[in-house]
């Protein structure tokens, strides 16, 4: 029986309703690098016992794989912006692959965090390029729906990867849980080697210098600021949540509970775009800082059984949706000429945010319980919410002097209109 081919050719693509296949493989690319990304929270204690280091040192591999991607992402692709853009995302992620399974072999805790400071750079190279190649691979019309389908994978790791990942290590070792990430991966890796990618025209090659110019504008600061702020709140937390669940609930499987934080955002997701399009950005993300200054103090309260850790774990990852996508919206809005590179750098925040949360949550855990860290978390988002309102603060101004000047504008105008009589 004949199998049907994936390459699609350009002018097939341009007139067929089918989704090319290839979308999906980079889909399973960003589930790999989701998992990658937040497994390491759910094996923590795991992988602490068998390295011989504290809690607080192993969490510094999450700080390791997102301070890597957060400044990486940005100077990686200045450095890469010349190679074509398939060579550069097969590359990135066979490398992704090998590196993972570097880390599932690692014979000690030096060797882990240098694998894991590599990962961080190859998935810093991937992530983006499989947005943008995603979006070549369809027509215009329907490239909405194939972003929406490679960024599905990242979800999805947030529901299922995280969660097997933190279940496997738990149950056969943290190693084997690197050795599922890379597993994927190298799935997706060899498909895509086999059937190729169709070549796409080169994007103009943006220098470092052109990727954050957009910072050295106070309000686009100061817009982003808050990003990272409330991402250091949240993940000053949930770095260390797998320790705190073991010692609330007395229990080593932690799989369902952060199954249940990650339903939270896999659902917001869902609705958080037509709330945009009603109520718009501002509303929804000062909705969700307000709940995570309410949430993030009671985690330690009530998740010593089994109904409220899976209750407040949920709600806390609800907060997720409401916070990122509508951050992108507003960006968007606020400067539509940079949009790529602004959208570049708020991806960066993000995992700075994560990488600064490991490390503060890390140094913490030397001085206070893990059950204190919500306190400190919550210090950081209240943070993130003033600049927030200072931010809106800011662009309301703005605005409000382009319409004042403009409205001079046309009565100056108007006034040269008239002839004496």
């Amino acid at each position: 029986m004949s199998q049907a081919p994936l390459y699609v050719s350009s002018v097939e693509q341009k007139h067929s309703t089918r989704i090319n296949p290839r979308i999906f493989l980079l889909a399973l690319g960003m589930f790999a690098l989701g998992t990658d990304a937040f497994v390491v929270a759910g094996v923590l204690p795991v992988i602490a016992r068998e390295m011989g280091v504290t809690e607080s040192l192993a969490g510094q591999l999450i700080t390791a794989f997102s301070l890597t991607y957060g400044f990486g992402a940005p100077v990686l692709a200045a450095l890469t912006g010349h190679w074509s853009r398939n060579k550069a995302l097969l590359i990135s992620l066979g490398a992704f692959c090998l590196l993972n399974l570097g880390s599932a072999l690692a014979p000690n805790f030096i060797v882990l965090l240098l694998t894991r400071i590599l990962v961080g750079c190859s998935a810093a190279v991937f992530g983006p390029l499989a947005y943008t190649i995603g979006s070549t691979l369809a027509p215009p019309e329907k490239r909405g729906k194939a972003l929406a389908l490679v960024g599905t994978g990242l979800t999805i790791s947030t529901v299922l990867g995280s969660p097997l990942g933190t279940w496997i290590g738990e149950h056969f070792g943290w190693r084997l849980s690197f050795g599922l990430v890379a597993l994927l991966a190298g799935i997706a890796f060899s498909v895509l080697v086999l059937y190729g990618l169709p070549k796409t025209a080169s994007a103009p090659t943006i220098s470092l210098r052109e990727r954050i110019a957009p910072v050295g504008e106070p309000r686009v600061l100061l817009a982003l600021i808050p990003s990272l702020l409330w991402n250091l709140g949240i993940y000053v937390v949930y770095t260390y949540i797998a320790p705190l669940l073991q010692q609330n609930l007395h229990t080593s499987d932690v799989s369902p509970y952060l199954l249940a934080f990650g339903l939270g955002p896999a659902l917001g997701s869902l609705i958080i775009g037509v709330v945009i399009d009603r109520i718009g950005s501002t509303r929804p993300i000062a909705i969700a800082l307000v709940g995570l200054l309410i949430i993030e103090p009671l985690i330690a309260l009530t998740t010593h059984s089994i109904m409220g850790a899976l209750v407040i774990l949920f709600l806390w990852g609800s907060c997720a949706p409401m916070l990122f996508t509508p951050q992108q919206h507003r960006l968007l809005h606020l400067t539509p000429e940079h949009a790529n590179v602004i959208l570049a750098l708020n991806n960066s925040t993000f995992y700075l945010g994560i990488a600064g949360g490991a490390a503060l949550g890390g140094f913490a855990l030397q001085m206070v319980s893990v059950t204190q860290l919500g306190w400190i978390g919550v210090v950081f988002v209240l943070l993130a919410l003033v600049l927030f309102a200072v931010s809106i603060r800011l662009s309301k101004r703005k605005v409000e002097l382009s319409e004042n000047q403009e409205m001079s504008g046309k009565q100056e105008r108007a006034q040269l209109l008239v002839a004496p009589e």
